[in-house]
C-alpha cells in the first residue's frame, strides 16, 4: 500500500488585520515530516504512526502549521500548494497511489481565495480520481461543498481544548485502511446547523458538549459507520459557509449514514440554549475587581483572568490593550498585591527587539501594544526594567522578554505565538503558581493553567476573538443564524 500524506493547519481569523506568511509557519517537506514532524500535538503524527503500524509505504508531501492568526498570504499558500502537487505527481510517476490521508484544519482562509482545504482537496482529486481520501479535521472546521467533493471521509477532534489530535489522525488513517482492506467505498453525510458558538462555550468536558460528543461515539459503534463528528465552525471568520456541521462517514452500503447525520444535527439544535461559559465571566473592569478581591481579601492563589477578546490561539492579534488599560487605571490596587501581577502577554516585535538591544537589567521607555489591532489596542507608553531574555523559543523560534513596571510583570514576544504554551513561562524562569494574580491572553484555560488555578475568571474583553458574538459586525455569514437571531426557527 502506498499512501500519500501531509497537511496544512491554520485557523484564520478574518477580523485580524495580520496577513499570515512564511515567517509564521513551520513547514516540513518530504522525509522531514517523518524525521522532525512527528510532534505529539499533531494529527499528522497519528496518521503516520497508524499507517506505519499497518505496514503501509508512506509518501510524505508537505506539512505546514502556524498559530491561528489573520488570513494566509496568497503567494505563500500557492507556493505550498505547488509543492504539494509537485510531490504528488512525482510520487504518482513512481507507481500507483492507493490512498490519501491528510491532516487539515478546516478553517484555513487564504486572501483572495477563501477556503484552502477545499482548494487543495479539489486539486488532488483532479490528479487522483477514484483514489480514496480521508481527512482529520480540527473541531472548529468550517465545512464547504468543495471539501465534501474532494474527500470521501472525515473525522474531527472530539476534545476542546484539543488533546486528541494524534488519536484523530489515527482514526482518519484507520478509515482509509478499512477501505483498502474491504474494497468498499466511503460516503459522508453532512448536515449544517445554523449556529455559531464561541469556543469557550464548547469545552468538551462540560455540558452540553460532553453529551453531544458521547452521542457521536455511540453512532460510531453502529455497523458500517466509521466516524461521527461535530465541527463547530470558526466564529471569528466572516464566511458564508460558517456554522455547525454534523458529519457522518460510513461505508457506501451502510444503513443509516444520512439518518445519523440528521439525528446528530437535531440533537445539537435541541441543546442550543444550553451552551454557556464554563468559567465565571465579567466585563474587563468587573473581572479585574473580582480578581483583586479574591487575591487581596480571600487569599486565593493563583487567580487567573483570561483576556479572551485577544486570544492568539483563536487568531487574535495578541496586542489589544483593553485589560492592560484597566490594570493601569487600578495600579494602586495592583501595587498592594503580595506578588507582582503577571500578564502573559503581548505580541510586540518592536518592544521585544528594543529590550534585547538594551539587555537584561536595563531600564528603558517602551510602547507596548497597538501595532496590529489598532481598533482594540493602542500604544501604551511605559518605562520598564528588562528582567529576563530568552532567544529562539519553541518551534517558531520566538524571542521572549519579561519586563517589570511597578508591581506588574509583562511577557513580550517577537512572534505571534500562543500564550497557553506550557513551557513559555518556565522558559522565562516563571512558575505561575507562585503568583497571586495571572492574566493570560486565552479563552478557556489550557490544562497547565486550569490544573493550578484556585479561581478562573474570563474577561469578555475587546479584541479580534471577541466572545460576545452578537456584537461582531458580520457581513458574509448566512442569516438567520443562532444566537445572532435568537428567535429563529429551524426544522433540520
Amino acid at each position: 500500500m502506498r499512501i500519500l500524506s501531509g497537511g496544512m493547519n491554520h485557523e484564520s481569523n478574518t477580523l485580524n488585520p495580520i496577513i499570515t506568511g512564511p515567517k509564521d509557519f513551520v513547514v516540513f517537506y518530504g522525509d522531514e515530516i517523518l524525521k522532525n514532524g512527528l510532534l505529539p500535538g499533531y494529527a499528522s503524527t497519528g496518521i503516520i504512526n497508524a499507517l506505519k503500524e499497518a505496514g503501509a509505504e508512506i509518501v510524505p508531501t508537505v506539512l505546514a502549521r502556524a498559530v491561528p492568526n489573520g488570513v494566509v498570504s496568497a503567494p505563500f499558500y500557492y507556493s505550498l500548494k505547488r509543492e504539494f502537487i509537485h510531490r504528488t505527481k512525482e510520487a504518482l510517476a513512481q507507481g500507483p497511489l492507493d490512498g490519501v490521508c491528510l491532516a487539515l484544519h478546516g478553517s484555513m482562509k487564504v486572501e483572495g481565495l477563501g477556503c484552502a482545504e477545499g482548494d487543495i482537496l479539489g486539486a488532488l482529486r483532479e490528479i487522483l480520481p477514484g483514489v480514496p481520501v480521508t481527512v482529520a479535521l480540527d473541531m472548529h472546521a468550517t465545512v464547504t461543498p468543495e471539501m465534501l467533493r474532494g474527500a470521501d471521509g472525515f473525522v474531527g477532534y472530539k476534545t476542546a481544548p484539543h488533546v486528541d489530535c494524534p488519536e484523530t489522525g489515527a482514526h482518519a488513517a484507520r478509515m482509509l485502511l478499512s477501505v483498502l482492506k474491504t474494497g468498499k467505498r466511503l460516503t459522508t453525510a453532512y448536515r449544517r446547523v445554523p449556529m455559531l458558538i464561541a469556543g469557550e462555550k464548547s469545552e468538551s468536558e462540560a455540558e452540553p458538549m460532553a453529551s453531544l460528543i458521547e452521542a457521536c461515539r455511540r453512532i460510531e459503534t453502529r455497523p458500517g459507520i466509521l466516524a461521527a463528528s461535530f465541527l463547530l465552525g470558526f466564529p471569528w471568520a466572516d464566511d458564508a459557509h460558517n456554522g455547525v456541521s454534523a458529519l457522518v462517514t460510513g461505508f457506501e452500503d451502510a444503513l443509516g449514514v444520512e439518518a445519523a447525520a440528521g439525528e446528530l444535527a437535531a440533537a445539537f439544535w435541541a441543546r442550543r440554549k444550553d451552551f454557556a461559559f464554563r468559567s465565571e465571566f465579567y466585563g474587563p473592569q468587573e473581572a479585574l475587581a473580582v480578581a483583586y478581591r479574591a487575591a487581596l481579601e480571600a487569599g486565593e492563589r493563583p487567580v487567573f483572568i483570561s483576556d479572551s477578546g485577544d486570544n492568539p490561539t483563536a487568531g487574535a492579534a495578541g496586542d489589544a490593550t483593553d485589560i492592560l488599560e484597566r490594570i493601569l487605571e487600578t495600579l494602586e490596587t495592583a501595587d498592594k498585591l503580595p506578588t507582582p501581577l503577571l500578564y502573559s502577554g503581548f505580541y510586540d516585535a518592536p518592544a521585544t527587539a528594543a529590550c534585547i538591544k538594551a539587555g537584561t537589567g536595563a531600564e528603558l521607555n517602551l510602547t507596548i501594544g497597538g501595532n496590529w489591532d489598532t481598533l482594540n489596542g493602542r500604544k501604551i507608553p511605559l518605562r520598564v526594567r528588562v528582567e529576563t531574555i530568552v532567544r529562539e523559543f519553541g518551534p517558531f523560534h520566538a524571542d521572549l522578554v519579561l519586563v517589570s513596571y511597578r508591581n506588574l510583570r509583562l511577557t513580550l514576544t517577537s512572534k505571534h505565538i500562543g500564550f497557553g504554551e506550557e513551557e513559555l513561562l518556565p522558559a522565562l524562569g516563571i512558575n505561575p503558581a507562585d503568583y497571586c494574580l495571572v492574566v493570560v491572553k486565552l479563552g478557556y484555560l489550557e490544562p497547565c493553567f486550569r490544573s493550578i488555578a484556585a479561581r478562573a475568571i474570563m474577561a469578555t474583553s475587546r479584541g479580534c476573538s471577541n466572545e460576545v458574538l452578537e456584537t461582531i459586525p458580520y457581513q458574509k455569514i448566512r442569516r438567520p443564524l443562532y444566537p445572532l437571531d435568537p428567535d429563529m426557527e429551524w426544522g433540520g
